[in-house]
């Protein structure tokens, strides 16, 4: 038995924030189609740290796309200057069940997550769109710039992090791209965005109705635990809100939690994202509208089988024999 081992250069090489996104398409939509197996992922907890570890499974049927993706989210990396996001995708072969790659999952995580609310923003921000808002200036933030920059065409970019060395960082490796600037408040940077990308762990809103316009697209992808919160009740009560699955968010999402729970937005109103693509019925661009995810591992799947096929294309990435007469034939 082998499979491929692909490095992080490897996989950067393999796959771009366009076909990114493309592939979200496609697999959003048959996961509408009920043409995907896709478990709630597990999660274990290491309080000490404020980290944890997710095991994330599925079966996208229809392109017979198998695997699972194991990654860690420890914050605490940040300081000890490693990347807060690690992990792997192995893919397997659909018809035997053996391993056919083994790949990196930090960047295509952030990458796949930008690459969905790329998508939700060329369905549902309005056309024109120009300036985003990026809140949180952590691992999430340049693909979630990447990924709106790549359907509408952003001209200016406002930044806000509770960590301001992090936010002028940020600022600087946009800034031969965009005009970006720094802001001292989440309410200076959203004042003018007519998108906005959320990536925080707040646990307390920071989006409210009073600081953004009635038009505006919001990507809500921070929070993943039902104590985060993002965006304020108020503002999920006035919008068009969409989600990736909307089981995982009842589950997962703690802005829809509360919400919820306390009477300003029902389960039934949360329109899925692939249901929406398949049938398209309304057009929402000119509402406010909140696109929540918190990630599904049919999003990771996808992108890991384009980094496969382009990195096999290219004859990138390492054999790896797991049985001892494969490795001697090696």
């Amino acid at each position: 038995m082998t499979l491929r081992l692909l490095t992080l250069a490897d996989v950067q090489q393999s796959i771009s924030m366009e076909q990114a996104i493309d592939a979200m398409e496609s697999a959003f939509k048959q996961l509408a189609r009920q043409e995907a197996k896709l478990p709630l992922r597990t999660a274990i907890s290491i309080e000490q740290e404020q980290a944890m570890t997710l095991a994330m499974p599925a079966y996208l049927i229809q392109e017979k796309i198998l695997g699972l993706k194991v990654v860690s989210i420890f914050p605490n990396n940040l300081s000890r200057h490693k990347p807060s996001i690690n992990g792997f995708i192995m893919l397997l072969d659909a018809q035997t069940g053996e391993p056919k790659v083994l790949m990196d999952a930090g960047y295509l995580t952030a990458l796949r997550t930008g690459a969905v609310s790329g998508l939700a923003t060329r369905c549902f921000a309005k056309d024109d769109a120009h300036q985003v808002a990026i809140i949180g200036a952590g691992q999430q933030a340049l693909t979630q710039l990447q990924a709106v920059a790549a359907v509408r065409d952003i001209k200016q970019v406002s930044v806000w992090s509770r960590n301001q060395a992090n936010a002028e960082q940020f600022a600087k490796q946009c800034a031969h791209m965009f005009d970006v600037s720094v802001h001292p408040s989440v309410a200076s940077a959203v004042k003018n965005a007519d998108v906005i990308c959320t990536a925080t762990s707040s646990t307390e809103p920071l989006i409210h109705p009073q600081d953004i316009a009635p038009d505006i697209h919001i990507n809500a992808i921070g929070s993943h635990t039902s104590t985060m919160r993002e965006i304020s009740n108020a503002v999920l009560e006035k919008a068009i809100v969409i989600a990736d699955q909307r089981e995982a968010v009842l589950a997962e999402a703690g802005e829809i939690i509360s919400a919820i729970h306390q009477h300003h937005l029902t389960k039934e109103s949360i329109i899925e994202l692939g249901h929406w693509l398949l049938h398209k019925k309304d057009n929402y661009k000119k509402r406010l509208t909140v696109f929540k995810s918190v990630g599904l591992a049919i999003q990771d799947l996808s992108v890991a089988e384009v980094v496969y096929q382009n990195a096999q294309a290219n004859n990138l990435g390492m054999p790896f024999a797991l049985s001892r007469a494969e490795a001697a034939i090696l």
